[in-house]
């Protein structure tokens, strides 16, 4: 299938720098997002955690680089997976995003967080964002969106997560993403172990 996010001479995402070089835009994309990231907390300070706010978080992260930022793909997607030994993910099928998205969310909304013992509290937030990031809602850019949506949910919930040790593991935690959203074979063990670090170091 064609992927319409692609330049037509170049596998290189369309943007809006109109870049052509991937390792370019990869290092344009990087410089951009992290400092979007640096007061992405104050730009969403409200107790509403929905849909809409995941795909605004999304928008502010990636706006200035993507046209398409904030909306859902309209392509399927696969990522061979070191992981899985080059096999990919499930991620939803584009007529599926929204109502899978919104049903994980509700999931999540419907915990009595505040009721729950670290141990369960680690385990069953992981199974949640699990699947929440397996929905794969965007072209690009959804382990950094469905993370910062993550923290931002944890800490109004009562239980703040260490930013920094996410990012210090970022190639662990995605790995442990990918392990935890392998459908029948899904392990969550890694990644509630470095949600559970990020909770007491919170």
């Amino acid at each position: 299938m064609k992927d319409i996010y692609l330049y037509d001479d170049v596998p290189v995402l369309k943007n809006l720098l109109g870049i052509k070089d991937a390792e370019v835009l990869n290092k344009a994309e990087s410089d951009i997002t992290c400092i979007k990231l640096l007061d992405i907390d104050n730009k969403f300070d409200d107790d509403i955690f929905d849909y809409e706010r995941l795909k605004a978080i999304n928008k502010y992260i990636f706006g200035d680089i993507y046209e398409w930022a904030g909306k859902e793909r309209e392509i399927l997607i696969e990522k061979a997976e070191r992981v899985l030994g080059g096999d990919t993910v499930r991620y939803s099928y584009p007529a599926s995003i929204e109502k899978d998205a919104r049903n994980a969310i509700k999931e999540l909304n419907n915990v009595k967080w505040k009721k729950l013992g670290m141990e369960e509290t680690a385990s069953k937030f992981s199974v949640i964002i699990a699947k929440l990031w397996q929905v794969h809602p965007f072209r690009e850019g959804n382990t950094r969106t469905v993370m910062t949506f993550a923290v931002q949910f944890s800490e109004y919930n009562g239980f703040k997560i260490n930013k920094a040790l996410l990012k210090d593991n970022a190639d662990y935690l995605r790995d442990a993403l990918v392990k935890a959203s392998d459908g029948p074979y899904s392990e969550y063990g890694y990644l509630i172990r470095i949600i559970k670090d990020a909770i007491e170091k919170g």
